[in-house]
């Protein structure tokens, strides 16, 4: 018996998208009572949901969706690690005054939140162009 690598249901989308819904939420109210940007909350709820949107079955899953989700998740860590590097190289090596200046390092969440949004993104892209190319 073959096992599934993604452990969750296609319904888990859903979950997933309550949780991003959440998190957006979350961060505007933040903003209003506090009066900051706190994106490192913005960050948690997108990561959160993003993993139950990409981590779950498709409806019709088999190994050409595997092949397409595992392709477009090596790519987009390349990517958003590429992204993270340039960014910290960047904006935290220049000598900034640290009293006065306030740049941070990305943190983990947004690491995550920036890795699952650029494989979803890619993953349904190869999905499209593999249905495109199907239908030809």
């Amino acid at each position: 018996m073959k096992q599934n690598p993604f452990p969750y249901s296609w319904w888990t989308k859903i979950l997933g998208l309550l949780i991003i819904t959440g998190g957006i939420i979350s961060f505007f109210l933040q903003h209003q009572k506090k009066g900051i940007f706190d994106f490192n909350e913005l960050a948690a709820g997108l990561s959160w949901g993003l993993v139950f949107i990409f981590f779950s079955r498709e409806r019709t899953d088999d190994e050409m969706i595997r092949s397409l989700k595992f392709k477009a998740l090596a790519r987009a860590l390349i990517v958003a690690f590429s992204i993270t590097h340039l960014y910290n190289y960047l904006f935290l090596n220049w000598r900034l005054k640290r009293e006065h200046d306030i740049l941070l390092s990305i943190s983990a969440y947004q690491f995550l939140a920036l890795t699952l949004l650029i494989a979803t993104g890619y993953f349904y892209y190869l999905k499209h162009q593999t249905a495109l190319n199907a239908g030809e």
